[in-house]
Parts: C-alpha cells; sequence; structure tokens
C-alpha cells in the first residue's frame, strides 16, 4: 500500500480519537442559571410580549445542573425540573450544549408551567421562605443525589424531596403538603408535567389495572397505574411517564390521573380542610426515549398499553433473557456481553460461511471474467452465456452473499440495540463501567486494530480494495471513541470472530494470501478455478507436432 494511503488512514484515526470520544459524562451537580443557556435571546423574544411561560417570571432565579448517563436536569430552587435534556446514548456528555428550544429538551420553554409544578386547587402559585440542600446518597446500588426543598404557598407548608439516580432515567419524587391553617373546604393538591419537547398534539395514556386509555377526555382517573406523554405511538421517540412510587407501600392509594389539557397531564390527591390536614404524593416520573430496554429495565414495560414490542421488540427481550441467564452464571456483564456474542455467531456461523465462501469465490474467479468481457465485448448475448457457464462450472453465485447477509442483519442490529440501552453499571477488567466509554480509549483503538486486520484479510492482496475498505472504515471509527465500553466489547468480540472464519475460508478454498501494508507480493497458490481449461490451451500443440514429425519419418522411409 503507498505510503500516502497509509498517511491518511493514519491521520483519520489520530482526528477520530482527538476530536470524539474525550465527552465522558460526570455524575454530579453544579450550580446553573438562565444566562448559562445557549439561546438566551430566545427568552428575550418570548417575553418581549404577551407570553405565559413561566421563565418570564424565573430568568434570575438560582438553579441547579445536575448531570446523569441517561438524563441531565435543571432544577428550579424548589425541586422543579425547568428543563430536562435526553440524550442520543447513554453516557453522553452535552459540553454545556443546553439550548431552551432543542428538541432533546423535553420541558416546553413556551409553556405556563415547569416541569413538576405544584397545583393546589387548579392554581399555581408563587413560593415563599424556600430552603433547600442536595446531599449524595445509594439508590438501587448506585450512586444518587437526593434534593430536599422546604417553602410555603400561603397557609399551605412544602415538603419535598427528589432523587436523581446516576444509572435510572426515574426520578424519585415525594411532596407533603400540610397545611398551617383551615381550608375553606377540600382542595385537590396535583403534580404536573406541561407537555413534551415541542410537540403540539402529544399522545396521552392513562393506565388502569388491566386496561388503558388513548388520549382520554380531561376528567381525572381514579387508581391510575400511570399517566403519560409520548411523541407518538408508534414505539419512537420520547416520553414522559408519573406512577406511582413502586418502592412505597400504598403510593397509589386515593391517586387520581388528570389530563388537565392536550399536552398537560397530573397526578393528585384530595386535601383535606383542617388544620392540621396534610397529604403525600409519592411518585416516579420517567424521561428519555420510548425505547423498550429502558422500559425493560425500570420496570415501566409491563403497564398496559404504555409501549407494545413489535416482532423484534420481542426478540431483542429474548436475547435480554438469556443475557441475563449467562450474567446469572458467570456473575460478569463483560463475560456475558462476550459469550452472548459468541453464542449467536456460532449459530449464524453456517450463514456467514456461505456468505464468504460466495464473495472468495467471486473474487477468485475475476481474472477470468475480465478476460471474457475482453474476449467478447463486442458480443453481449455471448459474453452473458460465456460468464454464466464459468459461474456454473466454478460452483459460485453472485448472488449468493445476499441471503445470508439479509438474513442475519436483524440478529445484530438487536444486539446492537440492546447493547447500546442496556444499563450494566459494572465495570470489566480496566474498564469501571460499561455503560460509559474506556477511560483509556484501549477498546476503541483495539477495534480499529482488527477492523483494519479484516480488511487486509478481505481483500486477499487487492491494494484498491482495501484503501477502499479502509477509507470506508475510517467513516465507522469517527463514532467508536463514543461508544459505550459494553457495546466496543461486543464489536470486537463479533469481529474476531469474523477475521477467523474469514482466514479459515480463504485458507481452505486456496486464496491468496494478503497484500500487507508493506507492500509484500503474495505467494501465488496453486489452486486455479479451472485448471483443466488451461492445459487444453497448451498441451495439446506438443502431440501434434510430434505425430506430424512422425508421419514425415514414414513418408521418407517408404520413398527410399
Amino acid at each position: 500500500m503507498k505510503r500516502k494511503s497509509v498517511v491518511s488512514a493514519l491521520f483519520i484515526v489520530l482526528l477520530s480519537v482527538t476530536s470524539t470520544g474525550l465527552a465522558r459524562v460526570t455524575f454530579g451537580i453544579q450550580d446553573f442559571s438562565a444566562a448559562d443557556f445557549g439561546n438566551l435571546e430566545v427568552l428575550d423574544t418570548l417575553c418581549a410580549g404577551d407570553a405565559a411561560s413561566f421563565w418570564c417570571d424565573a430568568q434570575d432565579a438560582e438553579l441547579k445542573l445536575v448531570t446523569s448517563k441517561g438524563l441531565d436536569y435543571i432544577f428550579s430552587e424548589t425541586g422543579e425540573v425547568v428543563a430536562l435534556y435526553t440524550k442520543q446514548q447513554r453516557g453522553q456528555d452535552l459540553n454545556g450544549n443546553y439550548d431552551l428550544d432543542r428538541a432533546q429538551n423535553l420541558i416546553p420553554h413556551t409553556s405556563d408551567l415547569p416541569g413538576g409544578a405544584l397545583l393546589v386547587g387548579g392554581e399555581y402559585r408563587q413560593p415563599q421562605n424556600v430552603e433547600s440542600s442536595w446531599t449524595e446518597k445509594t439508590f438501587d446500588d448506585a450512586r444518587a443525589l437526593e434534593g430536599t426543598f422546604s417553602y410555603r404557598l400561603g397557609n399551605l407548608q412544602i415538603e419535598k424531596t427528589v432523587v436523581v439516580s446516576e444509572v435510572r432515567n426515574s426520578l424519585g419524587v415525594s411532596v407533603k403538603v400540610q397545611r398551617t391553617a383551615p381550608g375553606a373546604g377540600e382542595t385537590l393538591v396535583q403534580y404536573v408535567y406541561p407537555g413534551i419537547a415541542k410537540q403540539d398534539a402529544p399522545v396521552i395514556k392513562v393506565g388502569q389495572g388491566d386496561t388503558f386509555t388513548l388520549n382520554p377526555a380531561p376528567q381525572a382517573v381514579a387508581d391510575p397505574s400511570y399517566i403519560s406523554l409520548q411523541n407518538n405511538n408508534q414505539n419512537r421517540g420520547q416520553a414522559l411517564v408519573i406512577r406511582p412510587n413502586p418502592n412505597v407501600p400504598g403510593s397509589g392509594d386515593d391517586l387520581v390521573a388528570t389530563p388537565l389539557s392536550a399536552r398537560q397531564i397530573a397526578v393528585g390527591k384530595t386535601l383535606g380542610a383542617g388544620a392540621d390536614a396534610s397529604v403525600t404524593l409519592e411518585l416516579q416520573t420517567y424521561g428519555g426515549p420510548n425505547e423498550m430496554v429502558r422500559f425493560l429495565q425500570e420496570d415501566y414495560l409491563e403497564y398496559p398499553g404504555l409501549f407494545e414490542p413489535n416482532i423484534l421488540g420481542r426478540l431483542s427481550l429474548g436475547i435480554i433473557v438469556v443475557l441475563q441467564a449467562i450474567h446469572g452464571v458467570v456473575g460478569s456483564w463483560g463475560l456475558s456481553i462476550i459469550l452472548l456474542t459468541l453464542l449467536f455467531r456460532l449459530l449464524v456461523w453456517p450463514l456467514i460461511h456461505t456468505q464468504m465462501k460466495s464473495m472468495v469465490g467471486m473474487q477468485q474467479i475475476q481474472p477470468k471474467l475480465k478476460e471474457l468481457q475482453t474476449k467478447h465485448k463486442d458480443d453481449r448475448e455471448k459474453l452473458t452465456q460465456e460468464t454464466m457457464k464459468m459461474y456454473k462450472e466454478a460452483g459460485v453465485n453472485p448472488a449468493g452473499g445476499c441471503l445470508p447477509a439479509v438474513v442475519q442483519m436483524p440478529i445484530f442490529i438487536i444486539l446492537w440495540r440492546v447493547f447500546i440501552n442496556f444499563e450494566f453499571n459494572e465495570g470489566f477488567l480496566w474498564i469501571p463501567d460499561l455503560g460509559l466509554t474506556d477511560p483509556i480509549r484501549l477498546l476503541p483503538i483495539l477495534y480499529i486494530t482488527i477492523m483494519v486486520a479484516q480488511a487486509v484479510v478481505a481483500s486477499k492482496g487487492n491494494r484498491q480494495m482495501l484503501q477502499q475498505q479502509l477509507l470506508i472504515s475510517g467513516v465507522f471509527i469517527f463514532f467508536v471513541f463514543n461508544f459505550a465500553a459494553g457495546v466496543t466489547l461486543y464489536l470486537i468480540t463479533s469481529m474476531l470472530v469474523q477475521v477467523l472464519q474469514q482466514w479459515l475460508i480463504q485458507r481452505n478454498l486456496g486464496a491468496p494470501a494478503p497484500v500487507l501494508a508493506t507492500g509484500v507480493t503474495p505467494i501465488t497458490t496453486s489452486a486455479e478455478p479451472y485448471p483443466a481449461a488451461d492445459a487444453a490451451k497448451t498441451k495439446p500443440a506438443k502431440p501434434k507436432k510430434a505425430i506430424a514429425k512422425s508421419t514425415n519419418n514414414k513418408a521418407k522411409a517408404k520413398a527410399k
């Protein structure tokens, strides 16, 4: 391979290392303000008119930014979610790219209410005497941050707690409302989400027992299992879900869910009129991808109507069951990923063998195909006949590699989607967390090395093909440094098996050795697809000369 091409390939790798993969989220909390948004002018324009956005009264508020694997929260001083950013890939660091009108912000900045707003008798009131603090804790064997908030709403004392997990998309919420003076009557206290992102007409669902209602009328539903906002009803996009906290017994007692409008949802309980009356909302809210693996791991998949897996989804569930079964035996998610990948590579081995064998066979007869094209360049019909004859005699099918590829592709797509969305929350070897990128970049570098080796093996001495494959790989390399370590581990294991299988097939079929990057010429093997045809071209000439010479000698003898 030319030195220029090698330098180009190395440049692509270097560019990838320096420009990607360095963004690794750190779980924690920091101060934030409206001035830290990337497009503050949106608020200036919004609040210059008659807009009813809650932001118009909160531009000077003290905020807190909490970054986690799946979500970045921005909380107000009373624990309301004023912005909620989802991530295309778990563990991604958004690097301060917080635009209010960004599609990944699930809280509509144009709404009159923030996320987690508290309505009392249908009214949103400004708080007084606010106190708040944040502490670290452990929740479900993972790190978490707990925010506690205390404030007053008229003659109501509010005590609120929110728990943000490093690894889960579910936010724990506890709100206690207590009267400090008698009320005029019973009052409904509601916890509200004002919409989802920029969706003007989201899908609303309310679960109740074993049934659910799609886009119900704006009326209270008793004993709900959940109420949700989704971009659509097609298992895509994002979702916001409110449910009774399953970790708190009796959290669903006397709870009602209400679609307040075509965009807003709420859950609530009734507060008595007595001077010491109180009511507590124990909730969990989910924000993030409307995606099966996340719903499964966070125990939302069981709710009727919330998510209906298609065929690929049901296959994914089967894969997760197998993955969890392997983990139950070996006790390591890293080993489980490797073993599951090997298992599925073993299952598709015959398909890949057929595909690769067809590809190698086609490459072996390429020189003779070129000869035919030169010989019959003016007779297309004859060229087609001779080409098909050559395919038949060589035992190859030009379409032989397509069907196996089509059959196996869904399997590897499923594996990919499972590994990229599954929360392992566990380290492996030098990797502290399989759900985050490799901190020393060893896995991506190893993957690139195997990718280059696979391109060399596949090219089998064809320099042009090698350059093309390296160029194609270079595009993919640009992204691999951002992949979670668990995903990269799957890719490495899968590609190692593929390289081994390709090498075995080429060896058994007598394919020529590949040209190395040093430019060493391969040793040509004796395996030719048509040795008999070559013999027919060269050997018959000698016997004819011998017969002619013998005939002439006999004639001379008779003449004498």
